[in-house]
């Protein structure tokens, strides 16, 4: 159902029969009824998505919880969320994103549950929102829903505010999903086609199933790799596309993957491109992927005759590997 990475490079995969995790290997929990209180609430998990501080937090179809890597803590418990869906969790630095049911948005950020209501001055105008991106150009977040468009969600002193991005949907169809694009802006992408939005171009074509090939009829998913490659899931194997060309073309009779039904895509950050059939978990990794190494930022001591009375605050970068000069 969906895939998330940790900081030190453990992948997890949310499925409809409990989270697998892959590092050196595999390992699987599940749901233990005698186990309530510090155990996996339920073996579907909708949405995985793992924060600043490494913890992951996952979406179930009634209710949030977070997981340290010891056990799992049932997230607004008597609050929010226990008769909702969870469709989609977005982790913006310190703050928490949920989209659940019918009812918009609901927010953590420090220490304190916010709930956004739909359709309120402020709030987006959709009940029901699909999916989150944050564009790293503006730090904008980015929203689709199911009936009512995209939406832009701007920060200031006063809090967020949400507007809708206007958008040709006879020309370009109704956008179910978006996703980050580490370059800013953001991708948004339906069955038939994929776009880039940001706010200083608007919208411009990616791709679409037609320049795919023969054979594609359906845009399952997309993620975008550090490098700026896209990786595709369609009904037609997974595709690599670059440049506007296809570079890696990964089907059944080719390397023989059972399906050719490539439901979920997500590049890690050790350069796999991973994939979900409906029989299978796997990924690809390219004979001419660049060795990568872990690196740490550290602050830079401040001197006492510096003239700074306190050293800056900690650096933060959304980049965990370089390539190895050796």
């Amino acid at each position: 159902m969906d895939i998330s990475e940790s900081h030190d490079g453990m992948v997890a995969f949310a499925t409809t029969n409990g989270l697998s995790l892959y590092d050196s290997g595999w390992a699987t929990i599940q749901k233990e009824p005698w186990n309530y209180d510090t155990g996996l609430q339920d073996d579907f998990i909708q949405t995985i998505e793992f924060d600043d501080k490494n913890y992951l937090w996952l979406g179930f179809s009634a209710g949030v919880q977070k997981y340290d890597g010891i056990s799992f803590t049932r997230v607004g418990k008597d609050e929010f969320f226990s008769t909702m869906n969870i469709h989609d969790i977005l982790c913006d630095n310190n703050t928490i994103w949920i989209a659940n049911g019918y009812s918009g948005l609901n927010h953590l950020s420090e220490g304190g549950w916010n709930w956004i209501r739909p359709f309120t001055e402020d709030g987006p105008g959709a009940y029901y929102i699909t999916s989150m991106a944050k564009d790293h150009a503006t730090g904008d977040i980015i929203l689709t829903s199911r009936s009512h468009g995209i939406w832009k969600g701007v920060s200031d002193e006063e809090g967020i505010h949400f507007s809708p991005i206007p958008i040709d949907e006879e020309h370009y169809g109704k956008m179910t999903t978006v996703v980050d694009y580490p370059f800013g802006g953001v991708i948004l992408f339906n069955k038939n086609i994929i776009l880039h939005y940001s706010e200083s171009a608007g919208f411009s074509r990616i791709t679409d199933t037609t320049a795919l090939g023969p054979g594609v009829i359906r845009i399952n998913d997309v993620a975008v790799t550090e490098e700026g490659t896209f990786v595709i899931g369609t009904n037609n194997g997974l595709y690599g596309y670059d440049n506007s060309e296809i570079i890696v073309h990964i089907t059944r009779n080719i390397l023989k993957i059972t399906s050719n039904e490539v439901t979920k895509v997500y590049p890690d950050s050790k350069g796999r491109w991973w994939f979900i059939t409906k029989g299978e978990a796997g990924y690809y990794f390219s004979d001419n992927t660049t060795e990568k190494i872990p690196v740490a930022m550290v602050n830079e001591s401040v001197s006492e005759d510096s003239g700074m009375s306190e050293p800056s605050a900690p650096i933060r970068l959304a980049v965990h590997y370089v390539s190895d000069p050796l």
